[in-house]
């Protein structure tokens, strides 16, 4: 009897086409190879065995990143706006402003003031 593999979660279904891979995986590892087999191959007679091996590794992290790297559903893409805008767009300390409504009411109290009145001339912040 045939058995079809169901996955638990719709959304994260990924089909396969050729190996195992997605087309995301497919196409990211097409363009690596494409790159970095011909700048090894003409490249180490330049610069050397070495420094081309180092070279094809630094170049083929980011494309292989971006093809099959996955974080709590997010591709790379999304995870890196994800992460700077966390740490430079978005304020790391936040200011947290309450207003003590016990005050308030004691110092319209003291002023012989409605409450209503204090809170007209009051800003967002609380202050006067």
């Amino acid at each position: 009897m045939i058995e079809i593999r169901i996955p638990k979660e719709i959304r994260t279904y990924k089909e396969k086409l050729f190996f195992g891979l997605n087309l995301r995986q497919l196409v990211c590892t097409a363009i690596t190879l494409a790159v970095n087999v011909p700048l090894y191959w003409f490249g180490r007679h330049y610069v050397g065995e070495d420094t081309a091996s180092w070279l094809v590794i630094l170049i083929a992290m980011p494309l292989f990143l971006i093809g099959y790297f996955n974080y709590n559903g997010m591709t790379f893409e999304q995870f890196l706006k994800t992460v700077i805008q966390h740490e430079l767009i978005y304020p790391q300390k936040r200011k947290y402003v309450t207003v003590n409504m016990f005050e308030v009411l004691t110092n319209a109290k003291e002023e012989n003031k409605s409450v209503f009145d204090f809170k007209k001339k009051t800003n967002k912040n609380g202050s006067k």
